[in-house]
C-alpha cells in the first residue's frame, strides 16, 4: 500500500514538473515571438536619426526626432494601429494599436494572434487623434523588461532623471511626453475616468509621484497615461503620466 502511495506522490510531481516546464517553455517562446515580430516591424517602419552632439535640452528645444516611423507601411500590416511609441536607451520602441474593447490585443499581437505579451493598446475609449484631456495606453508588465516591464523603474529619480521625456508618433503629428507624475494606483482609480483630469487631479497626482519633476501641467493641457500592472495589492496598477507638446518640424 505505502509503495503504491510513492508511486502515486511521484507521479503526480512529475506531472506538476512537466507541466511546470511547458508553461516556462511556452512564456518564454511567446516573449520571443513577440519580441521577433516587433523587431520586423522595426525594420519595416522605424528609422532612427543619426544624433547631434548636443545636449538633450538643446535637441528637444531645436524640436529633432530621435526616430522616423513610416505609417504607410505600418498600415499594411495592420489598420488598427494608431500611433508608436518610443523611449530612448530603453525597450520601449513598440506600435500602438486600438480595438472595439480593451481586451481584445490584451493577449494578442498586432498580427492577431494568441500570445501571452498581448500589444500595447489604447483605450477603446480615447479619440485616437489625442483630443482628449487624458489618453491611456496600456502594456504588460513583462519580467524581461519588454512592453511595460521597465514603467515601475520610475520610482527612482535616478531613472527619471535619466529618462524624462518619451514620444509618441502618430499618422499626422509627432509628439514628446514630458514626464510629471508616476506612482502606484488602484484599477477602480478616477484616473481611468477620461473625463477626470483637472487641476485637483494633476496637483494630486504630483503629490503621489514617486519623482520629483519641474514639468509645468496645465489643466488644459493635453495627458497621456502609461499604465501596467503592479504587484502591491490586487488591483494595483503603475502609471506615469505626461504632457503632450506637438512637434512641429
Amino acid at each position: 500500500m505505502k509503495k503504491i502511495v510513492k508511486i502515486i506522490l511521484l507521479a503526480v510531481c512529475l506531472g506538476v514538473f512537466c507541466f511546470s516546464g511547458y508553461k516556462i517553455y511556452q512564456y518564454l517562446h511567446e516573449e520571443k515571438a513577440n519580441k521577433e515580430l516587433n523587431n520586423k516591424l522595426i525594420e519595416k517602419a522605424v528609422v532612427e536619426n543619426q544624433k547631434t552632439n548636443v545636449l538633450e535640452e538643446d535637441s528637444q528645444a531645436k524640436n529633432e526626432l530621435p526616430i522616423n516611423v513610416d505609417f504607410t507601411a505600418l498600415k499594411q500590416e495592420n489598420e488598427d494601429i494608431v500611433g508608436w511609441l518610443y523611449s530612448e536607451n530603453t525597450q520601449i520602441n513598440y506600435p500602438v494599436v486600438q480595438s472595439e474593447d480593451n481586451n481584445y490585443y490584451l493577449r494578442r499581437l498586432i498580427n492577431g494572434e494568441y500570445n501571452i505579451a498581448g500589444s500595447l493598446f489604447m483605450d477603446y475609449r480615447n479619440n485616437s487623434n489625442l483630443e482628449d484631456n487624458n489618453t491611456i495606453i496600456y502594456g504588460h508588465n513583462m519580467e524581461n523588461d519588454t512592453m511595460f516591464g521597465t514603467l515601475q523603474e520610475y520610482k527612482s529619480q535616478e531613472y527619471y532623471d535619466n529618462h524624462k521625456v518619451l514620444y509618441y508618433f502618430t499618422q499626422e503629428k509627432n509628439y514628446m511626453i514630458q514626464l510629471f507624475a508616476g506612482y502606484t494606483i488602484s484599477v477602480e482609480s478616477d484616473i481611468y475616468d477620461l473625463s477626470i483630469i483637472d487641476e485637483s487631479k494633476i496637483e494630486e497626482s504630483i503629490q503621489n509621484s514617486d519623482f520629483n519633476s519641474d514639468v509645468e501641467v496645465r489643466e488644459e493641457d493635453k495627458i497621456m497615461t502609461l499604465s501596467t500592472c503592479a504587484y502591491e495589492y490586487d488591483g494595483a496598477r503603475y502609471i506615469i503620466m505626461g504632457v503632450l507638446h506637438e512637434i512641429k518640424e
